[in-house]
């Protein structure tokens, strides 16, 4: 899910862009004018308001009010196995949110089951004399919430990222699940479960019934009585399953959430991947790094660039390892566009199946280390191309190495400076495996590696 509520029209969320509820949601409100803002967490041009609700007459069962929405697509995630969700969102709380205590808040953000159940609760709380806020979590309503121990300020905006690991879904233990709160933190890597604000490992644990409490198909919004008035936007969701341990479905999770990009709706298999994608600025270019597994039955990857995180265009394309292990890929952009640049990776399998890895945003800079990228990297056709930014005007040397230290290709050449773009044919005799390219003159000196398939 990616919801940031461009475009709707102010008034009742009920309705609008796949949101319903069996009520009409009056106490959810959309609004159009000045937006919430987070450094480096792409945010929309419209926001909801979820008012208090000042008369609340029932006190158990489902809340015929609260607006949800399906995941993209209208997924359904029957949870039977180990699965990890990641949840993020901003949210900025005003001076008169109607604010409960930490024993009597209730949630204001859940995951919601097709029958109804809730789990994953985000609560807004005061510090008990009224004076700041509590952030906290809690598995699901049966559950008392769990605080973070520092407080928070009204009038601000916050990031808040939530994960629910749902250690086995067909477990009958109370004691599986576990459920994490990061409050602003970086976005540069998936942060880690000991850098959260609130973490509960214990008490009380989902769990799939063999019915529909396993079904977990959309995202809830609470306006109850106790629940506290907030401004919400930029909602994201994303969850992996199947991996061989929690950590790797959590790493697949944040992946797939890309919460520095645009979450994009793909399906995470624990098989085939595209990942690991990264980018730095190398003088006036950008390198792009990224791997991925099971290449065999890959047919092509393509690079895919953007300048501003919605909107791609085809910008190059490689072809795979065809290998059954990780593969790891890097291709230089010598030509970026001015201002920020956005890239993700296509990957396409010969039965037809698309993987995409998540997004990164690189602006480019003044490095002053040249780096020189080689494209393809695996070699499949005896051709190679080496490009960079920018290479000082001189003379040349291409030398290529076997591992055994066996030259097997030399080459000289005239560089007037600038961006380079440079084929090379190899030899057709060489054999498959890895070689070592170097790249001297005018007082520079590159070594990289390259795989011939």
């Amino acid at each position: 899910m990616n919801e940031n509520f461009t475009g709707y029209s102010n008034g009742n969320l009920n309705g609008q862009g796949g949101w319903r509820s069996s009520g009409n949601a009056d106490f959810v409100q959309a609004v159009n004018s000045s937006p919430l803002v987070y450094p480096d967490y792409t945010c929309g041009s419209q926001y909801v308001n979820i008012v208090q609700k000042g008369d609340y007459s029932s006190a158990s069962g489902n809340y015929p009010d609260d607006p949800y929405k399906l995941f993209t697509g209208g997924i359904i995630s029957v949870v039977t196995g180990s699965t990890s969700f990641y949840i993020s969102f901003i949210v900025r709380v005003p001076d008169a949110a109607g604010t409960q205590t930490t024993g009597n808040a209730r949630p204001t953000i859940a995951l919601r089951a097709v029958n109804g159940s809730t789990l994953a609760h985000f609560y807004i709380a005061n510090d008990n004399n009224r004076a700041d806020l509590k952030f906290g979590i809690g598995k699901d309503a049966e559950q008392e919430a769990v605080f973070a121990a520092g407080s928070y300020n009204f009038n601000t905006t916050y990031l808040i990222v939530l994960r629910y690991d749902v250690a086995n879904g067909n477990v009958t233990s109370d004691y599986d699940d576990k459920m994490y709160m990061w409050v602003n933190p970086s976005l540069v890597a998936r942060p880690s479960d000991n850098s959260a604000q609130a973490a509960i490992d214990n008490f009380y644990a989902f769990k799939y019934d063999g019915g529909f409490t396993g079904v977990i198909q959309s995202l809830q919004l609470f306006q109850e009585a106790n629940s506290a008035t907030a401004s919400i936007d930029a909602i994201k969701i994303a969850y992996a399953e199947g991996f061989l341990s929690a950590a790797e479905n959590a790493t697949a999770a944040w992946d797939a959430l890309s919460p520095a990009g645009v979450p994009i709706p793909v399906k995470v298999s624990a098989t085939r991947s595209v990942g690991g994608i990264k980018g730095h600025p190398v003088n006036a270019g950008i390198q792009v790094e990224w791997n991925g597994s099971s290449e065999i039955s890959a047919k092509e990857y393509e690079i895919e660039r953007s300048s501003d995180g919605v909107s791609f265009r085809l910008a190059a394309t490689a072809a795979p390892g065809n290998v059954d292990s990780m593969a790891y890929y890097d291709w230089l952009d010598i030509s970026p566009l001015p201002g920020n640049n956005y890239y993700r990776i296509k990957k396409e399998y010969k039965d037809g199946e698309t993987l995409y890895s998540h997004i990164v945003k690189v602006r480019p800079g003044n490095s002053s280390t040249i780096d020189v990228g080689i494209y393809p990297n695996p070699v499949t056709d005896n051709h190679i191309s080496l490009q960079a930014a920018d290479l000082r005007k001189g003379e040349y040397g291409i030398e290529i190495y076997s591992t055994s230290g066996q030259q097997v290709y030399k080459k000289q050449f005239s560089h007037a400076g600038g961006a380079i773009s440079k084929s090379l044919e190899l030899p057709h005799a060489l054999q498959t495996g890895i070689y070592n390219i170097q790249l001297t003159g005018n007082g520079f000196k590159l070594a990289k590696q390259f795989l011939i398939q």
